[in-house]
């Protein structure tokens, strides 16, 4: 909310909450109580915030605070409800009021305040009570409903004032992610210290050499990440902040983190310098700055020094790195932060990124990563449907493995490896030792935080709750990754959980409104309930932004089978199967249209084709719901034993 105008005075909606039984904790459990009041602010301020509100202050155990229009207030209030419910020992009260107030030096007085304060004891545990202004002007609110409670005589308040109760229904849609609030209690407990790696600047000002100072902090990222007492925020989310106007204390408070490293990196020829800055984020202070006047070809040497003397001023272990091996060739290595600079500008670089890892193995025939990044990209060709699953996996595997006998210490070639024995081999087993092995690597590379990936747990084994939480830790050291966030509303997806995927996708598109896979995968959320109309308008909004790539225009042959427009249905297959010689398709895609046609012994045809062309989501025919209609034919059985599943 912008606070800056020529008058003090202004209309607002005054937001007062009070923790119920705070005085009594106090008494009995000093530290706990402390606790509780310090997880009510990491709860309430980016939940103030999301709906444009400001904090002005707090009050003992209570938080005054103001929002531009009631319906951003209400929504606030019901979203911190939410937020706390599962916390015996958080039980919230709000009251709310719209009125005018002067705001002045940080702080708002008038009646109105005095009103909204006075509301707030009148609520019931968990609850919210309104004013009549404040119901007024609340717009039409899905999954808000409004009850009156009569009128109440408030202390140093004239007349009566009707109060309204809040009715928060199961339709309600957060904005915050699931998860969001309570990842930083966790993390507090495991972590000594926390600490975001900003992309460095390009003094050059030559947008061509942008990808050096992002992949210089990368690296320093991946080392800082082995040490095992330091939360380190990962890249997606840190690197959001480029080229960011905010302060250190804003971009530290939106990480959750103690520490910033920030810095800057010049080129010429084959020298480069490098400052550094270590920023203590309360104090926005400096801990520890160095420059660094090197060859281009010490650059790893730079590294390691800078994630060195950060952990000596944190009074941290570092893991011992020196398996790791410095590229022969600089251009080389130039390469290859180039190639995953293009990766992470996704699909339509691809192809450049693919030029890069090509062009730093004929520098550098013997290059590992560049190997294992190699393989990387093509595993991503064949996951989104870029390449055929056989030849996309095949050349992953080959560049995976030539890795490895480079050098058997490289994390991310294990772990390429798990992924490909779990998506092309259906290899349980041998998936899970390549993850482990990752894990216990002694060159380290930054994926996720946990050693398995989630995947696994829900199509190995059905437990898509388990992918769910894994996936949740994640998000605890990266929480602004749109990636972790899309996986999570998979998890929910596929475990019959529309509400919680529903919340994760509207919060993406909150963000990037034209989103394809996130309306995409509400289309199928849809499906699955059985809202056919809701489906089919929101699998075309894919396919008009996706431009029908990917599982876009199968997603909305499946809608419009089930919402009766068979014909429509069929010329979207016929459409797939036309192109499936110039492009990668899904024939297990095409089999749950025929499922949906109800036309079982063509869905069993696409299926067995599916099998045999290795599609990559075969391994969701056990435990995805879309397949329950036919898991009771012979015929199923006989498919899920050619994958074979673990017991």
């Amino acid at each position: 909310m912008n606070n800056t105008r020529t008058s003090n005075r202004l209309i607002a909606c005054i937001m007062f909450s009070d923790i119920l039984g705070y005085t009594s904790l106090m008494g009995e459990d000093e530290n706990l109580a402390l606790e509780t009041l310090r997880k009510n602010r990491r709860i309430q301020e980016p939940i103030i915030e999301k709906y444009g509100g400001t904090w002005i202050k707090d009050l003992g155990d209570g938080v005054l605070s103001m929002f531009p229009s009631a319906t951003d207030a209400v929504s606030a209030a019901t979203e911190i409800h939410l937020a706390t419910i599962d916390d015996p020992n958080l039980v919230i009260r709000i009251g709310l009021h719209l009125s005018e107030v002067i705001f002045e030096n940080g702080d708002i007085f008038g009646d109105g305040v005095n009103i909204a304060s006075r509301i707030e004891p009148t609520a019931p545990p968990r609850g919210t009570h309104i004013s009549d202004a404040v119901r007024r002007n609340l717009s039409n609110k899905k999954g808000i409903e409004i009850k009156s409670k009569g009128d109440f005589n408030l202390k140093n308040v004239k007349e009566p004032v009707p109060i309204y109760e809040v009715i928060i229904t199961d339709e309600f849609e957060r904005v915050m992610p699931i998860g969001f609030y309570d990842t930083f209690e966790e993390t507090s407990s495991k972590y000594k210290d926390s600490i975001a790696v900003m992309p460095f600047r390009n003094l050059n000002n030559d947008p061509e050499e942008e990808y050096f100072g992002d992949g210089i902090a990368d690296e320093i990222l991946i080392t800082l990440s082995n040490i095992k007492e330091l939360r380190v925020v990962g890249r997606s989310s840190a690197f959001q902040f480029k080229n960011s106007t905010l302060s250190t204390k804003e971009i530290g408070k939106a990480l959750q983190v103690d520490y910033l490293l920030e810095g800057s990196i010049r080129k010429s020829n084959n020298r480069v310098r490098i400052n550094a800055l270590l920023l203590k984020v309360k104090e926005d202070s400096q801990v520890w700055a160095e420059r660094y006047d090197r060859e281009l070809f010490d650059i790893y040497e730079v590294q390691d020094d800078i994630a060195s003397k950060i952990s000596k001023k944190l009074k941290l272990t570092i893991t011992d790195v020196d398996k790791r091996v410095a590229p022969i060739n600089m251009e080389a290595y130039e390469q290859v932060l180039k190639g995953r600079f293009y990766v992470d500008k996704y699909i339509t670089f691809f192809d450049k990124a693919l030029a890069c890892f090509t062009r730093a193995i004929e520098i550098d025939p013997n290059y590992a990563e560049a190997y294992a990044e190699l393989g990387n990209l093509h595993f991503l060709y064949t996951m989104y449907l870029l390449s055929p699953p056989r030849e996309g996996f095949r050349k992953a595997k080959f560049y995976a493995e030539k890795a490895l006998s480079l050098n058997d210490d490289l994390g991310s070639a294990h772990f390429l490896l798990g992924q490909l024995y779990f998506w092309q081999d259906w290899n349980f087993d041998k998936a899970k030792k390549q993850y482990e092995k990752a894990d216990q690597s002694a060159i380290p590379f930054y994926f996720t935080g946990t050693v398995v990936d989630p995947w696994y747990y829900a199509f190995g084994f059905g437990d898509f709750e388990k992918a769910a939480e894994v996936t949740l830790k994640v998000i605890e050291n990266d929480p602004l990754s749109f990636f972790n966030q899309y996986t999570l509303s998979c998890y929910y997806t596929w475990g019959r959980e529309p509400i919680k995927a529903r919340e994760v996708l509207q919060n993406m598109l909150l963000a990037v409104p034209n989103y394809s896979e996130a309306y995409r995968l509400l289309a199928y959320n849809s499906f699955l309930e059985g809202d056919s109309e809701r489906a089919v308008t929101e699998a075309q909004k894919s396919v008009d932004l996706s431009n029908g790539i990917g599982w876009s225009q199968i997603t909305l042959s499946i809608a419009l089978a089930q919402h009766g427009k068979h014909e429509e249905a069929k010329k979207i297959i016929s459409t797939l199967e036309d192109s499936s010689e110039t492009q990668a398709s899904s024939p297990l895609g095409i089999a749950i249209i025929y499922i949906v046609l109800g036309d079982i012994d063509l869905a069993f045809e696409y299926l067995n084709k599916a099998i045999a062309y290795r599609d990559i989501w075969m391994l969701s025919l056990k435990y995805a719901p879309e397949f329950i209609p036919i898991r009771e034919d012979p015929r199923f059985k006989k498919l899920v034993d050619k994958i074979g599943y673990p017991s």
